[in-house]
């Protein structure tokens, strides 16, 4: 009796201990911590339950633009048409400047990057992404503030091979000014590319690259009897009959590089083709028949690092010679495309006329020749720039370049002209990332013949004008506040 009282009570007790411990809470699983990655430098952490790791950052940017668009680009290229609209009517559009155009613009950018990078037995596989999105003033002739996406960088890279949106390996990248300048290549692209690394400093790269960014443009005319330099007006101003043809082979890029504790020198070359549909008075429709040359360049960069001056302090220099390449000498003043003019004109209303005075020239990679065939133009650039760092918060940079452009000598009144910039930035940076900086650009371009001045010859054979020629300069620049993160 006893016992089966001490078994039943025991029993009790079990089945009460057994209640109470499911109604107890689930011991929870360990907790996946974020680790730091020091593998590839500071700001690098694991993703949870992978090898690989991340970096991630951007910028907030504020800009305002005085003479400028974009990036500090001088209103005096297609490139900057957005200026030469005003907002009102009986406006005139690029090149034409007139009093219902903007005296300043603003623009706000907000920028995220993602850098991922995975250790693999053939070395780090790593994809990098830079994107967002900006707002600006003005995008246009009767229109207002618009929002807009903006696209920087796409890549991967893995044992060497780079493929995506990224620097053209033709080009360093280097730049201390807030503008792009218009004196050498500093262009992204589309690009297929190994690098191969020799040890001690040494490297090359062989890069086929997409040539929609290099492609400037096939000056030509529909008769023979057209001066090749007429100029037309079309929607956004001023422009040329481009008969440039569709892309059938892309860019290709080689350099030669070292890097060192001095800094670094690179030594580039292109060929890029140029594609023509030809006229009708070749023999063909437009689109129906074509020929092509190749055009190329070459091109040197060198960065110099000058510590004994102050910690920081660099000058960089940079020489290309092009033919029939026109965009590896610059005269875009953007990373993300190429100008096919170059030029600003002022209008004065005397009685009832309208009087011009400035420069306007055409740009092109190959022109249309006395017998009616594309020929290469030619251009060659140099600029320099030096970063001074007067204490370790605060820096400034001159910046100075010249470039000529020619087209063939057998065209008659050849429209050749020179451009040249100087500049200079002063950037202060009361706290890490933080910058706040003004910069100002002198831009001038000077041409062969007065504008308006040309005298080509009509169907009649008698003398004409046509509005190419002329010199003009601008004075563009702006302030920039950024935070970096």
């Amino acid at each position: 009796m006893v016992k089966s009282l001490l078994l039943g009570s025991a029993a009790g007790l079990v089945a009460v201990a057994g209640a109470q411990a499911a109604d107890l809470p689930v011991k929870a699983k360990p907790v996946e911590y974020v680790k730091v990655c020091s593998a590839y430098g500071a700001g690098y952490f694991y993703i949870p339950g992978t090898d690989t790791c991340i970096k991630i950052g951007g910028y907030a940017r504020f800009d305002t633009y005085v003479n400028s668009v974009g990036t500090f680009n001088p209103a005096i290229s297609s490139n900057t048409g957005t200026y030469f609209n005003g907002p009102g009517v009986g406006t005139f559009a690029y090149p034409f400047k007139d009093g219902d155009d903007p005296d300043y613009l603003t623009r706000v950018r907000g920028v995220v990057d993602f850098d991922a990078r995975t250790q693999t037995d053939y070395g780090t596989l790593r994809s990098y992404v830079r994107f967002g999105a900006e707002w600006n003033s003005s995008s246009g002739a009767g229109v207002g503030p618009a929002n807009n996406l903006y696209f920087e960088r796409a890549f991967i890279q893995f044992s060497g091979f780079t493929f995506g949106y990224t620097q053209s390996f033709f080009d360093t990248g280097v730049g201390y000014m807030l503008t792009t300048p218009y004196a050498g290549s500093n262009m992204w692209n589309t690009v297929l590319a190994y690098t191969a690394q020799f040890g001690n400093g040494f490297s090359a790269t062989l890069s086929v690259e997409d040539a929609a960014n290099r492609t400037t443009g096939v000056q030509m005319t529909g008769s023979t009897f057209q001066p090749v330099f007429n100029v037309t007006t079309g929607a956004t101003g001023l422009t040329y009959t481009n008969y440039q043809g569709g892309q059938q082979a892309p860019d290709i890029v080689a350099n030669l590089r070292y890097d060192g504790a001095w800094g670094m020198v690179q030594l580039s070359g292109a060929l890029h083709q140029v594609v023509t549909s030809l006229p009708l008075y070749a023999g063909f429709f437009p689109g129906m028949g074509t020929t092509n040359q190749w055009g190329w360049a070459l091109g040197g960069s060198a960065e110099f690092k000058l510590p004994m001056l102050a910690a920081g302090d660099s000058l960089y220099l940079q020489a290309n010679y092009e033919q029939g390449a026109a965009s590896y000498i610059g005269l875009s003043g953007t990373a993300q495309g190429r100008s096919t003019s170059v030029g600003s004109i002022s209008l004065t209303q005397v009685g009832g006329s309208l009087i011009p005075s400035g420069a306007f020239y055409t740009v092109a990679d190959a022109v249309a020749d006395l017998f009616g065939q594309p020929a290469l133009t030619t251009g060659w650039a140099i600029q320099g720039q030096f970063r001074h760092y007067w204490t370790p918060g605060l820096r400034s940079a001159i910046y100075a370049g010249y470039l000529s452009y020619s087209v063939p000598t057998n065209i008659v009144a050849a429209q050749d002209f020179n451009m040249w910039q100087v500049g200079f930035n002063t950037i202060w940076s009361p706290v890490k990332n933080l910058d706040i900086g003004a910069e100002i650009l002198y831009t001038k371009v000077d041409g062969s013949v007065p504008l308006n001045n040309y005298a080509s010859v009509n169907a009649a054979g008698n003398p004409q004008g046509s509005l190419v020629g002329g010199s003009t300069d601008i004075v563009s620049g702006g302030i920039r506040v950024q935070r970096n993160f």
